[in-house]
């Protein structure tokens, strides 16, 4: 699965020294991409900027950020309407 949508459950910040580098708000939903070489998933907030969400373990399972909530397995998935 290249593409997930999770749902934010808990809103946050994450910042670098005073820098917010992203923000993502309760009940939105984002879609996020797998990086390859990292096996981990970003997806882009309201604001642009990219947000981790999760990652994949050594046996390939799914492992979400505490402030999120798996709504769709394979989001790139669907075909065309």
């Amino acid at each position: 699965m290249k593409q997930i949508k999770v749902r934010c459950t808990d809103p946050f910040q994450a910042f670098s020294g005073t820098n917010l580098l992203y923000e993502v708000k309760e009940g939105e939903e984002l879609t996020a991409h797998l990086h390859d070489e990292s096996e981990e998933y970003f997806a882009i907030d309201s604001n642009g900027e990219e947000a981790y969400v999760g990652c994949l373990d050594m046996g390939g399972k799914l492992i979400l950020d505490d402030c999120f909530e798996l709504v769709e397995e394979g989001a790139d998935k669907h075909e065309p309407v």
